[in-house]
């Protein structure tokens, strides 16, 4: 019976091979008892069978028991338990439990591997369940390297025309579709449906996956007449051998529904969605990915047809699924995983706002929808990542802490690693160091957000009226964000998108949103690459305003027609926009914007009800750092010039000189907080930063850095005679962090000592500080607002950092400050924090009050810092001292070592008598 059975199977007449296993089942157990490993071989193929004709509770009853089974007879390590956790692993994943999936697949893998080789096919087979998963995540890095390894070891073992090359084959091509290489993915899929139609007969639901792989494709280049008929013999595949109702044949009806409606033959189009979507509801249940593909692939539909109403409702049905599907996922794995799945959900929020700016304009709900998806995934993976550190920093748990502290020592010996290099060790020993400190940052990233998500009760979505109902009166959120058009017929280059547009949507404390289409991105980013080469120009003769009006002619001055009166902007910005200070753009009537608005800069609207949340207590007094002591020894050798960090080569080679300067502003600052502690000189170091537990106040004076990306040098890829592999070349690019490439320089910074204390605190470091109860964070330092900035997650750098730590305020520069200057800002904004004033607000009296004076009138003076975080005032209150004398001194920053001039007093008491002047001028903003 068994014997016959699988011969159904391998035919694919599943229902036939069914009964016949259900008597064997029985036979066994009658024969040898319910817990022999025979039985369990019986269950476990039963099982099987269930899955490929979509019974997946039957399914995983049956793997469960086969599984409990297994491990009782033979033990947990064996590797037939590696085969049920396989299985199950695939059942998961099929129903879109992801995280059941990969947990699974992995420890599989592990226990194969351990017994029965690395190159095993049965190790194959679990290399191929991790990487489709890797893939329906987003991470294609690793799901490329895992499907090319379980393709060589097929290759290898079964020999080339073996159908689980073929599987292989199919896996790789899906994957490259996704990441649209549609050329490379055709090639692969031919091959594998060659194989299948040699191996199996012309009716076999292998043979079915394969057409569809290959006709997808040819749809994809508009190749209609090719595509078309290998879809309908594919369905009439799964007709004959598969149940009606099964998500395979849901599947084939969404393929050839995509390809009419890409046609233009909306009629079958919308008949084959809606039966698609009827399957996948019945099958895997209302919430499944599958189902939010569906619903999506009908709301294009709607679009076409200028169906608006059901369009919005259906789009909004696909982005709530994918909503809540996301918070699950995020709930665990490493920051990279979450970027990586958070990726995937591109398309639908493009969708989204698509369907209002392009489609309905005129429609509340198309709007609403738009805004709504931005207020929920700009800026997602931040907050995952700061939920998981703080839900663990705020545990009682020893053991949260101990992991924490671990992450955090790996994070330090990663910065060390990179900011020293390689020195003399040979390339492929450095790599090698780099790859395993990786794989313990991303094991205990995704520890972390394990552990934390017990203890984060679920949220409900954000909601629109919620964001609404925390704007303060008299202000208003200006949400910017960058999106592709959808064309309703692709073409063979860009698919359904179009290039890249910015759109802003404004929000008040009440009303309906308002919006704007800015135009496509590209001129609009040279328009950001322009002012901000202007504004860090330190000849100060040139003059920025033509680059600043150019900008605001984009930017802003669309948007100003729908503030109206509002005088208090809360900014979310998108990309290279976050670069910008808007304060310093210049209006129709050639007065700079910080002269009309309130500026409050947020990573995203949702920010505001994090800001209404109770935020956890300072747990120290003010720490203020300045005049780091960089040589506190004899200099450095040379460093090996051959060997340098990866891309991080200023960060080897680097000298600093001393910034006697700070000391005078960090007695100025401690003057506000009689509390203080302040650590100038050799006491300046990464350890004391480190050591923080929610200080009130961290203020930071000191070199900053920020280093662009560059090529990836060769000789640190290679060494003599070795030829990179596709993953190792995937795995370093994924290593150069560009939370590594910012920082800031501590005492010690020149002489790089042993270990993971080596004067250069980065970025990475400084999100595993632990900041929960800061109320500001202020880095009197050069470019320390700069970053990678992405779309749609914000700043990669010292900003994101500093959030991730638990900061509520961060005040950062934006281009290399003027020593004097800065000390002189500081100590005028924390005056004005002294007095009450918003954190924002401070900045902006202070602002005015340089702009009003001639001689810091120029905006790379007064335009650098800006205020990004909570802006309202500071609950502690800020003493404001008697007098406040400041020594001035020489500054240098991390790319030019030569210090400010000082300033007459006289000037900076007119800057002060400007301070008063905008405190008049302020009208009735709030802070």
């Amino acid at each position: 019976m068994t014997a016959e059975a699988d011969a159904r199977k391998a035919q694919g007449r599943y229902e036939g091979a069914i009964p016949l296993l259900k008597r064997a089942l029985a036979l066994y157990e009658n024969v040898l008892g319910t817990n022999h490993p025979t039985v369990a071989k019986a269950l476990s193929s039963l099982a099987v069978l269930y899955r490929e004709q979509g019974d997946y509770a039957q399914a995983e009853q049956l793997h469960r028991r086969a599984l409990a089974m297994r491990e009782k007879a033979l033990g947990p390590d064996h590797p037939v338990v590696a085969a049920s956790l396989n299985d199950l692993s695939v059942l998961y994943r099929t129903r879109g439990d992801y995280a059941q999936a990969e947990s699974l697949a992995e420890r599989a893998l592990a226990l194969r591997e351990k017994a029965l080789g690395p190159d095993h096919p049965d190790v194959a087979q679990s290399l191929a369940t991790l990487a489709v998963l890797c893939g329906d995540k987003g991470d294609y890095a690793r799901s490329e390297s895992l499907h090319l390894r379980a393709l060589a070891i097929r290759e290898d073992a079964l020999g080339e025309g073996h159908p689980d090359v073929a599987l292989s084959l199919n896996d790789l091509a899906a994957l490259y579709r996704a990441k649209r290489d549609y050329a490379q993915a055709e090639l692969l899929s031919e091959r594998a449906l060659a194989i299948q139609e040699r191996a199996f007969p012309p009716d076999h639901p292998a043979v079915a996956l394969a057409l569809n792989n290959v006709a997808v494709l040819y749809g994809k280049r508009g190749d209609y007449a090719r595509a078309e008929p290998m879809h309908q013999r594919a369905l009439a595949i799964q007709r004959k051998v598969l149940s009606p109702d099964h998500p395979h044949v849901a599947q084939t009806f969404h393929f050839l529904a995509s390809l009419y409606l890409d046609k233009g033959d909306y009629a079958r189009a919308e008949a084959l969605s809606e039966r698609a979507l009827a399957i996948r509801q019945k099958a895997l249940g209302p919430s499944h990915p599958d189902v939010a593909q569906s619903l999506s692939n009908l709301a294009a539909l709607y679009i076409a047809q200028s169906r608006i109403d059901e369009a919005v409702k259906t789009a909004g049905l696909a982005t709530d699924i994918q909503d809540r599907n996301a918070a699950a996922v995020l709930a665990t794995g490493s920051e990279d995983q979450k970027r990586s799945y958070m990726s995937t959900l591109v398309d639908q929020t493009h969708l989204d706002i698509a369907l209002h700016i392009q489609h309905a304009p005129a429609t509340l709900d198309a709007a609403r929808l738009a805004l709504t998806v931005l207020f929920r995934r700009k800026g997602r993976v931040l907050d995952a990542m700061t939920g998981n550190f703080a839900s663990l920093r705020l545990s009682r748990d020893p053991g949260d802490g101990a992991l924490i502290a671990r992450l955090t020592s790996v994070y330090s010996q990663l910065a060390a690693e990179v900011s020293r290099g390689p020195q003399n060790a040979p390339p492929a020993q450095y790599r090698e160091r780099l790859a395993a400190l990786e794989q313990q940052r991303e094991a205990l990233e995704a520890e972390v957000g394990e552990r934390s998500a017990a203890f984060r009760a679920e949220q409900r979505p954000v909601i629109l009226p919620d964001v609404q109902a925390a704007i303060p009166e008299g202000a208003a959120l200006v949400e910017i964000a960058q999106y592709r058009p959808y064309h309703l017929r692709p073409d063979t280059r860009s698919g359904h998108w179009g290039a890249p547009r910015y759109v802003a949507y404004v929000l008040g404390p009440g009303g309906d949103p308002a919006f704007t289409d800015l135009g496509e991105a590209a001129p609009l980013e040279a328009a950001v690459d322009a002012l901000r080469r202007a504004l860090a120009d330190h000849d100060l003769t040139h003059d920025p305003r033509p680059a600043a009006r150019d900008l605001d002619r984009l930017l802003m001055e669309p948007v100003r027609e729908l503030l109206g009166d509002t005088r208090w902007v809360f900014l979310s910005l998108d990309g290279p926009l976050h670069l910008v200070p808007f304060g310093a753009l210049v209006d129709e009537e050639g007065q700079y914007l910080v002269e009309r608005y309130l500026f409050s800069y947020l990573t995203t609207g949702r920010d505001l009800l994090r800001f209404e949340d109770r935020m956890a207590a300072s747990r120290e007094p003010p720490l203020i750092l300045a005049n780091p002591a960089f040589d506190e020894s004899s200099a450095p050798s040379a460093p090996d010039a051959t060997h340098r960090g990866v891309r991080s080569i200023d960060m080897v080679t680097q000298r600093l000189l001393p910034l006697q300067g700070t000391t005078a502003e960090a007695r100025t600052i401690a003057a506000f907080f009689p509390e203080s502690r302040v650590l100038l000189g050799a006491r300046a170091t990464e350890e004391a930063v480190k050591a923080v537990q929610g200080p009130l106040l961290l203020h930071l004076a000191t070199h900053g850095f920020f280093l662009p990306e560059q090529p990836l040098p060769a000789a640190l890829l290679t060494t003599p005679g070795h030829r990179p592999t596709l993953a190792e070349l995937a795995a370093l690019r994924q290593r150069e962090n560009p939370l590594l490439r910012s920082g800031i320089a501590l005492a010690g910074f020149n002489r790089r000592r042993s270990g993971s204390d080596d004067g250069v605190l980065t970025a990475l470091e400084t999100a595993g500080i632990d900041l929960h109860g800061t109320r500001l964070v202020v880095l009197s330092t050069c470019e320390s607002g700069l970053g990678e900035a992405t779309s749609g997650e914000g700043v990669y750098g010292l900003r994101r950092a500093l959030t991730m730590a638990g900061s509520e305020t961060q005040v950062m520069s934006l281009w290399q400050v003027d020593s004097g200057r800065t000390r002189e800002l500081m100590q005028a904004y924390y005056q004005r924090l002294a007095g009450g004033a918003g954190r924002s607000q401070a900045m902006r009296d202070v602002q005015l009050a340089m702009r009003a004076n001639p001689s810091t009138a120029h905006p790379n003076l007064w335009a650098s810092f800006i205020v990004s975080g909570d802006w309202r005032r500071m609950e502690t209150q800020v003493r404001s001292p008697e007098a406040v004398k400041v020594a001035m001194g020489p500054r240098g920053c991390a790319c030019e070592q030569t210090g400010g001039e000082p300033h007459a007093r006289g000037a900076w008491l007119a800057a002060l008598l400007g301070l008063l002047v905008a405190a008049r001028r302020r009208r009735s903003l709030r802070a």
